[in-house]
């Protein structure tokens, strides 16, 4: 069955790790999360001192049906709320 691309940037504390960001993401992305990439870090002058941004690519997908646009947004709330649990927050 066809997989549902996501790109998630988040803003975290500098010296958090990416991989403990990756763990809640994971985490909190249960069955439906397949692959979890990071493809960007940036620091500069578009976010806080202090603080960069991590982008990462989910892709999410059922052994057994295709995916429905509500069960990924679903995931991507649960997900967003795992990162805030790491002190991260959605780049906006």
């Amino acid at each position: 069955f066809p997989g549902s691309e996501r790109d998630l940037a988040v803003v975290v504390p500098q010296d958090l790790a990416a991989a403990t960001v990756m763990d809640a993401i994971r985490g909190a992305g249960g069955a439906l999360l397949e692959d979890l990439r990071l493809f960007d870090v940036y620091e500069g002058a578009q976010v806080d001192q202090g603080a960069r941004s991590l982008a990462f690519r989910l892709l999410f997908r059922a052994s057994d049906r295709t995916l429905t646009d509500a069960e990924v947004d679903t995931a991507m709330t649960e997900i967003i709320a795992g990162v805030a649990g790491t002190g991260g927050r959605v780049r906006g």
